[in-house]
């Protein structure tokens, strides 16, 4: 395990916080604070060829949702803006709420919440500018419940050739493929009405789906396209620890997954967060996933309305947690 690790941390203020993990005794160190020019930095991501370049959406309202590029200093924790693209959203829209590097290394799948979209963008040479502007694909849709007006696209995630985009307003899975230069949809999975569908593990045929209205995550299987075949459903399991009272307000947020460590037997693991627990100290559920998905702890955070979670360390040794001050 490394010595400590750099942890950066994005919100709803105008600032990326960077902060200096030591493992061995639990502490953080606050290093800096960059104003980079962006407003709400609350997703961020970094390339996975170089870790010093990093990703960050503009969720603000009442302004256009976009990308920043920005680039680390990783001694000092500081970021300078190198470059940044609308998502295609309208003024009144906003809320680009989710980023990330497709596999090929060269493309930026993001995602606008308010405006129910996604956004797609070829990276230049340099993996810090953008090539062309990009292409937006508008959903439609809505669900029962009173957060469900309208489409609301949470997350864009690569596998294999598609970009999948769990859509809470729509309650299903959006599934993406291109054609040439060209980006649509070509299926989707669907869950129950009032599910909200908000955050996604692909892996092997199978999609794990964190539903933030119903606090439950479920197992599906995820054929290829081609094949015709539905997705089916194979378990669905609350998160929520159990005797907790009331869950009125309890929202689903975030979903991780850690692969089983080289030569061991253990299962591998999927980490789903709990927001506004009664107790004011949120858990996180822990999933194993062979042979079958099974809840198997429920770890208390001391932290209410806990939002994001990133693996910190290349092996993923350790979790950080987000507590911003708003909700989408």
């Amino acid at each position: 395990m490394a010595a400590s690790f750099l942890i950066l941390v994005g919100g709803y203020t105008s600032v990326i916080t960077s902060l200096r993990f030591t493992p061995s005794t639990s502490s953080l160190t606050y290093l800096t604070q960059s104003n980079v020019g962006v407003q709400s930095p609350s997703w961020l991501t970094t390339h996975p060829s170089n870790s010093s370049i990093v990703y960050a959406t503009r969720e603000a309202w009442g302004t256009t949702g976009a990308i920043y590029s920005l680039l680390l200093n990783p001694t000092t924790g500081s970021l300078t803006s190198k470059a940044s693209i609308s998502t295609g959203t309208s003024v009144s829209n906003g809320g680009t709420v989710y980023v990330e590097v497709l596999s090929d290394g060269t493309t930026l799948a993001a995602s606008n919440y308010n405006a129910g979209s996604a956004f797609l963008v070829s990276l230049g040479s340099d993996k810090l500018s953008f090539s062309g502007s990009g292409q937006t694909l508008q959903f439609s849709g809505s669900g029962p419940l009173p957060n469900q007006l309208s489409a609301h696209a949470h997350q864009s995630v690569g596998y294999n050739n598609e970009v999948l985009v769990p859509d809470l307003g729509s309650d299903k899975v959006r599934r993406l493929t291109k054609s040439g230069t060209t980006w649509s949809e070509s299926g989707s999975i669907s869950f129950p009405a009032g599910s909200g569908p908000r955050h996604i593990v692909p892996l092997n045929n199978t999609l794990y789906t964190l539903h933030q209205n119903y606090n439950v995550l479920t197992q599906n299987t995820l054929p290829s396209l081609s094949s015709g075949t539905a997705s089916q459903l194979v378990a669905n399991i609350s998160i929520i620890p159990p005797g907790t009272t009331p869950t009125t307000n309890m929202q689903a947020a975030e979903l991780l997954y850690a692969p089983s460590t080289s030569g061991s037997s253990s299962s591998p693991l999927l980490y789903a967060t709990n927001r506004n627990d009664p107790t004011n100290s949120d858990a996180i559920a822990v999933f194993e996933t062979t042979p079958s998905l099974k809840a198997v702890a429920y770890v208390r955070t001391g932290l209410q309305h806990v939002r994001g979670m990133a693996f910190v360390g290349p092996n993923k040794e350790s979790t950080s947690e987000l507590q911003p001050r708003l909700d989408t």
